[in-house]
């Protein structure tokens, strides 16, 4: 298993600081991918400012982002503007080309092939995260 596959789902700040320290640990960069109901219902603001925040706790390269816009072309385009990591977005192959050389000028990856671990729900974290670090290790 290689976690370079996989992106974990996080709905909060706390959520996302503990998976961080907890990969930091293991020198591995986790990828924290954000669901688009939340980027859409609580918009750029929050997802600014939990970006602040992070970086304020951590340094810029100890994280990555991944976040779903679904159909939502103007979000896809304010989040290349600020050169999010990685953008899941629905379209016709058409579009998706078009859109695909927008995020190879801002070195944006669109529609990368991660497997998704929702961490969102889960009550014990630290014991669920430290499982997938022991199956990386080995």
């Amino acid at each position: 298993m290689s976690l370079k596959n996989y992106c974990f789902t996080i709905n909060s700040y706390h959520q996302a600081a503990e998976v961080i320290t907890i990969f930091k640990k293991n020198k591995i960069v986790p990828v924290l991918y954000i669901k688009y109901y939340l980027i859409n219902g609580l918009g750029m603001d929050w997802l600014n400012e939990l970006k602040n925040m992070l970086l304020r706790e951590f340094k810029s390269n100890d994280f990555k982002t991944y976040i779903d816009v679904r159909k939502n072309y103007g979000l896809f385009i304010s989040l290349v503007e600020q050169k999010i990591n990685f953008i899941k977005i629905q379209a016709n192959q058409d579009i998706l080309k078009r859109l695909g050389q927008i995020g190879k000028l801002n070195k944006v990856l669109i529609n990368p092939n991660f497997s998704v671990i929702d961490l969102s729900k889960s009550k014990n974290l630290r014991t669920k995260l430290k499982n997938y670090i022991i199956k990386y290790n080995s």
